[in-house]
This record gives C-alpha cells, sequence and structure tokens, in this order.
C-alpha cells in the first residue's frame, strides 16, 4: 500500500497495487480447506511462525463476518505446527514431524489428518509423503499430504485446490443424487457470509436447498454423500482467477455427473439476472426463472422508492483505479442510473495501466453520454468540487466530497445491490455536505 499525493491538486490517493499472481504461501490454502472440517486435524510442517500466518488470515475472516453481523457456526479445527528450528535445517525435520503427528493424535484423536509443508520442509528434503504413509498405517485414519513446500510449489489457491482434489478422488464415490440438493463450491466467507447466504435464499426460489459448501465446511464424515448433491454451483465473481474454481466444478462434474453453473456469477443485477436464468434451463422450468426475476426487480424497486427523495440528482463521480480484471464498472454505474443520481464525471485513476484505460473507457463509454468527461490526467480536483458523492475504487486522502468506497470483493445477487445502495444513501444523508467516507 503506497500513500500519493497529486502535487497540482494536493489530493493524497492510496493506491493498491495487485499483480496478477498473488505471493501468498501454499499452506494457509491447505488450511482453508478443511479447516471447519470436523473430525479433522492439520499439520503445517514448518516453523511456528507458518501457523500463525493461517491465524491471522482466520482472525481477518472472523472481523468481516462480525462486521456483516453474522456469527460464525462451527468450530476450527486443530491447526498444529511442527515446530521446525534452525538444526533441523541440517539433521532434518523427520523426526519432529513423527513427534507432532503422535501429539495430534494422542491429544484431540482426529479422524483425519491432513498434512502441508513448508519452504524449509521443502528445501531440507523430508520425505513428508512417506511419513504421512507410515503414520497412515500406524494410527489407522487417512493422512493426507500435500507436499507443495510452501512458497516453492505456488500459491494459496493450489494448496487449496490441490487439498479439494485429494478429497474428491480418496473419498468420494459417484452415487445416486437426490433432487432439489446443491452443493456451494468455492469459500467466498464461508456458510455466513453474504455471498452463501444471498446464493441459498434465491436457490430457495426454485425448491432448491443448499446441503454443503465444500470444501472446508463438511464434517468428514460426510465427505462421503458430497456426490449426492443434484446441482454444483461454484461461487466466484468476474474477475477472479478462475482456473482452479472453475476447473473443479468441470472435474466434479465429468467425474460425477453433477451439473454446474459456470461462466456466470449472481454479482450486479444483470448478471443475477443471467445466473436466475441458466438455473431455470437446468431446471427445465424457465417461467419460474422469470417469475423469481421479477419478483426481485419489484424488491429492487420499492427500495429504491424508498430512497429516492435523497438520492435523485444527485451529482456523482465515479472513480476507477481498478483493471476490468478486477472490476466492471458497468455494474456501479447501473446501480447509479437505479438510484436515479447524475453522473457528472469519471475519473481513471494513474496507476491503471494504459491497456486497463482503453478496456475501462470502453465499457464506460457504452453508459454514459458523450458529454460526460472521462479524466485521466490527474485534474478532477474541480468536478470533485461540484459532486455530491464520489464513489470509488480507491481511497482519497484529504477529499473535499463524500465518498463511497466500492468493496474489493463484490456482494452478490439482490441483496448486494441493495446494500450498496443503502450504504450511498446513508452516506448522502450524513449532516453536512463534505467529506468522510463509507464503505458496504
Amino acid at each position: 500500500m503506497e500513500q500519493k499525493t497529486d502535487a497540482k491538486n494536493k489530493l493524497a490517493t492510496k493506491w493498491l497495487f495487485t499483480k496478477n499472481r498473488s505471493c501468498s504461501c501454499t499452506m494457509p490454502g491447505v488450511w482453508r480447506a478443511v479447516s471447519f472440517c470436523d473430525g479433522c486435524a492439520v499439520i503445517f510442517h514448518g516453523p511456528e511462525g507458518c501457523s500463525h500466518v493461517a491465524t491471522l488470515m482466520d482472525l481477518g475472516a472472523q472481523y468481516r463476518i462480525i462486521g456483516d453481523h453474522m456469527d460464525e457456526k462451527v468450530d476450527a479445527v486443530p491447526l498444529i505446527a511442527s515446530g521446525l528450528q534452525e538444526k533441523d535445517s541440517i539433521f532434518g525435520g523427520a523426526e519432529r514431524l513423527r513427534g507432532c503427528i503422535a501429539y495430534v493424535m494422542k491429544t484431540w484423536h482426529p479422524k483425519c489428518l491432513v498434512i502441508a509443508t513448508s519452504c524449509v520442509a521443502g528445501v531440507i528434503g523430508d520425505d513428508v509423503e512417506q511419513e504421512a504413509e507410515d503414520a497412515e498405517n500406524e494410527y489407522h485414519i487417512p493422512v493426507l499430504c500435500v507436499p507443495y513446500g510452501g512458497f516453492l510449489g505456488g500459491e494459496y489457491s493450489e494448496g487449496y485446490f490441490q487439498t479439494a482434489k485429494l478429497i474428491m478422488e480418496r473419498f468420494i464415490k459417484p452415487q445416486p443424487q437426490v433432487p432439489g440438493t446443491v452443493l456451494l463450491l468455492g469459500d467466498q466467507m464461508g456458510p455466513c457470509g453474504q455471498y452463501a447466504r444471498e446464493v441459498k435464499r434465491l436457490l430457495s426460489g426454485f425448491g432448491l436447498t443448499v446441503k454443503w459448501q465444500f470444501p472446508g465446511y463438511i464434517p468428514f464424515s460426510q465427505w462421503k454423500d458430497l456426490s449426492s448433491a443434484s446441482l454444483l454451483i461454484p461461487l466466484s465473481y468476474a474477475g477472479q482467477t478462475q482456473g482452479g474454481l472453475e476447473k473443479t466444478a468441470a472435474e466434479w462434474e465429468e467425474k460425477f455427473g453433477t451439473p454446474s453453473v459456470r461462466d456466470v456469477y449472481p454479482v450486479g443485477w444483470q448478471n443475477t439476472c443471467e445466473w436466475l436464468r441458466k438455473i431455470a434451463r437446468l431446471l427445465q422450468d424457465e417461467a419460474l426463472g422469470e417469475r423469481i426475476i421479477k419478483e426481485e426487480e419489484a424488491r429492487l424497486n420499492d427500495f429504491v422508492d424508498t430512497i429516492l427523495p435523497v438520492t435523485k440528482n444527485k451529482k456523482a463521480v465515479l472513480g476507477i483505479g481498478r483493471g476490468p480484471r478486477w472490476y466492471n464498472p458497468a455494474e456501479t454505474l447501473h446501480t447509479i442510473q437505479r438510484m436515479q443520481m447524475d453522473i457528472t464525471a469519471v475519473v481513471l485513476y494513474d496507476k491503471l495501466m494504459e491497456e486497463e484505460k482503453e478496456a475501462v473507457t470502453a465499457i464506460v463509454k457504452e453508459w454514459i453520454p458523450s458529454s460526460i468527461p472521462i479524466i485521466s490526467d490527474g485534474n478532477f480536483q474541480q468536478v470533485l468540487g461540484s459532486a455530491s458523492v464520489l464513489i470509488t475504487t480507491d481511497e482519497i486522502m484529504d477529499n473535499p466530497v463524500k465518498q463511497f468506497f466500492i468493496p474489493m470483493v463484490p456482494l452478490a445477487g439482490t441483496d448486494g445491490e441493495i446494500i450498496l445502495m443503502r450504504t450511498i444513501y446513508r452516506l448522502l444523508c450524513r449532516y453536512g455536505n463534505k467529506g468522510g467516507i463509507a464503505y458496504a
């Protein structure tokens, strides 16, 4: 994170730089894939600090759930580090891993053990797969090993999806499907997160019931039942790295014959409608799909009617600092139009690459009249001064106008659209005319 000051306009901006590929470790991905699967335990074969990183990640996720006024309804499984030390880099850490496995078995008596390897274990060459096989023979429980060597084997998603694949290959077999049951694929803050809650609500209109969320939130004793679901719903959004999720969904469909809804996700109103229609086609009841869409549209319109006295004709500036891979401005512009606000300018922040600016500009021009300026030279002080609100992907420091920070992780479905509009409405209702920032 870098704070940047525009010398000409004296506006400080928090730029968040991103890469096409993250720099995270495979081990937290392994952990997250089974972290709430009752009956499991996870060992990080590495220094103590490795498990601390995963703990901090989960703590951040818990804060987000609390901020969303929800509570986790399941407890995390044990996560233990083998505690590799400096001397183990010379003499090897296999003995330390054996001791850790024995401690876990004596203390928690898991029904399934998962071992992830750290960079240190990868460098010193510990044969963790053999240790896992020996432990399985000794303790008579399944022991899965994901020997990616921390950062050496890839990043978070590799650990996450490889663990899911191992579970699919070893524990799940084809079986008759139970009509009306749904399996969610992916995390997105788990069953208590906004995405999963909204998907469950929308699916209920079709008479569908979400029974499981894989991986990460299913007791070990129920893994064998997962292929009985009649529909697979991946939880993703446009711009997210799709390789692992869509590949896993395709493999699941091929192996177990469960139809899945891929390529479109219920994020943004138009995508939500397309997603609902795709489900309706799978269920061979397109009339029901259209009826659900009309009901959701009416729900949106009813809410808009309650906020129009405040939002109508308010001047809005849209500030964009995320490329099209991560953000689709069409969804925001549609929301602005729904609230009957006047878009007075679009600002493209200079953190965007030239090709990103071109792609974003092309999308924006489809939604706004040619008379509305698209500013990309950093000279946007004047348009901000006359606006009621800045709707922005990046926080503008010492900004003279109220600003709404567009969520980094998009919200799902009709509820997501209402949350965005409600937050902007409340921001406009705040006492005073200038300053302040709101988050959805």
